[in-house]
């Protein structure tokens, strides 16, 4: 094998594994975010961790806690409306903590696979990384946030 074929495999081998990727985020359809996600760190606290419940009927509820000490010192709820187009995901709150209030975050969605997504918010720039859970349902504040 000449340098140059080895050289053109690596290529179409990067080209295929970028087009998996891209195709995973942009491929991923509204049923697959159905269900409850859960995610530590927020842009301005790595130590909250959230749970997010993505409806069919383009509901959400969210609830967001932080521990210190393994103990539950703050805890906050969300509820809204949720969509997905062109790999763009998109919330909007309409309550927080049960009282209506209203605003709106949009992230790029970079992978959603398996029982992971990863998602972008632009402003300020954030990664949220959020994997499947089974059921609505925090770990102990002794296992971590």
């Amino acid at each position: 094998m000449t340098f140059l074929s080895i050289l053109q495999r690596s290529v179409l081998y990067a080209f295929g594994i970028a087009f998996l990727f891209a195709q995973s985020a942009e491929g991923a359809d509204k049923a697959f975010f159905v269900g409850n996600w859960y995610g530590v760190g927020e842009p301005d606290d790595p130590s909250i961790s959230y749970i997010d419940s993505y409806a069919a009927d383009g509901t959400f509820h969210s609830e967001f806690r932080k521990c210190e000490r393994g103990e539950v010192v703050w805890h906050q709820t969300e509820t809204g409306k949720w969509s997905l187009a062109n790999g763009v995901l998109r919330m909007i709150s309409d309550t927080i903590d049960g009282k209506p209030d209203r605003f709106e975050n949009s992230y790029t969605v970079e992978v959603a696979s398996g029982d992971e997504f990863r998602a972008r918010l632009y402003m300020p720039s954030f990664l949220f990384i959020e994997r499947r859970l089974p059921k609505f349902e925090f770990p102990p504040c002794y296992v971590g946030a």
